[in-house]
């Protein structure tokens, strides 16, 4: 009897730390997938870049030395000038890391806004969830497109990672372009599936950051073009072509051999020029497009 009554009490001891461990995922998952930085270790003047420096307050308008902090990068001469691009990053570091790709697009001839979310690089503000980056692309858009009175139908939304589902979200609140996804994930569900790093807690019970894409990119009513590296070990690749056989056309998806989750620009090399501009140009409207049916809060 007091054998049992022993393993009675290991069994309870090993279920409350399963509770208390499952309770601290549930409570702290946010600080699990959101890794901010607030150093910014490269800047547009390191790189020698015209740029303006931005900041942007919850409803849009311009909030000199408060607000979102982002960066204007006005397009050079090349085949897409024009246009606009609203850059969102993934969930690590800040836009400091994201000159590069940004660069990129700067150079295919986009006016490019690069912006920090809450809690990220000098943007101030309480530490970020899946609400406020929402939040925080909406008064980006709305900046793009009512302070700078740029019209939807010359915006485009770029997202790599994280952002990509963040860009997806946004698409189907506001009017826009098209949409160019990168490295991204169906549902933030399926990226902690394919970890494995948590198979053995109820994670579709614990999860509240859901980010789940997968269900809404059926509601996409503009162009989307999904990227993804076949050697991602991060977001699995199948993940955007999930993303891209549920998307209404028009759209297309590029899966490209050897580049993994933060370095297929790099790996493609001219090509990477090549299919963006491709893509963008046959698809880009040439009037006036109607905001998304989604109602918009």
């Amino acid at each position: 009897m007091i054998f049992y009554k022993g393993l009675l009490a290991v069994a309870a001891a090993m279920a409350g730390i399963y509770g208390a461990f499952c309770f601290g995922l549930y409570a702290y998952q946010a600080r699990l997938i959101f890794k901010p930085t607030t150093l910014l270790t490269e800047t547009p003047a390191d790189q020698q870049l015209d740029y303006e420096e931005v900041w942007i307050g919850p409803d849009g308008k311009a909030a000199p030395g408060r607000g979102l902090h982002g960066w204007w990068l006005p397009g050079l001469s090349g085949q897409l000038s024009g246009l606009t691009l609203l850059y969102l990053h993934g969930n690590s570091e800040n836009i400091g890391a994201n000159l590069g790709l940004a660069h990129r697009y700067q150079t295919m001839g986009f006016n490019v806004l690069l912006v920090d979310y809450r809690g990220y690089g000098l943007s101030p503000g309480p530490f970020p969830n899946e609400q406020r980056v929402y939040e925080d692309a909406i008064a980006a858009h709305r900046y793009l497109t009512e302070t700078r009175q740029i019209p939807a139908h010359k915006l485009w939304l770029f997202g790599h990672s994280l952002g990509g589902a963040i860009a997806i979200e946004l698409a189907t609140q506001r009017p826009a372009a098209g949409l160019i996804v990168q490295s991204t994930f169906s549902s933030m569900l399926e990226a902690v599936r394919f970890s494995g790093q948590y198979s053995w807690v109820p994670v579709d019970w614990i999860l509240t950051q859901r980010f789940d894409s997968v269900a809404k990119v059926p509601q996409l009513s503009i162009p989307v073009f999904y990227i993804h590296g076949l050697e991602d070990d991060t977001t699995a690749a199948m993940m955007s072509e999930q993303l891209h056989t549920l998307s209404p056309p028009p759209k297309q998806l590029w899966l490209l051999p050897g580049a993994g989750h933060n370095n297929v620009a790099t790996t493609a090399g001219p090509d990477y020029f090549t299919q963006v501009e491709t893509f963008v140009q046959q698809t880009q409207p040439t009037v006036s497009i109607q905001p998304p049916t989604s109602p918009v809060e």
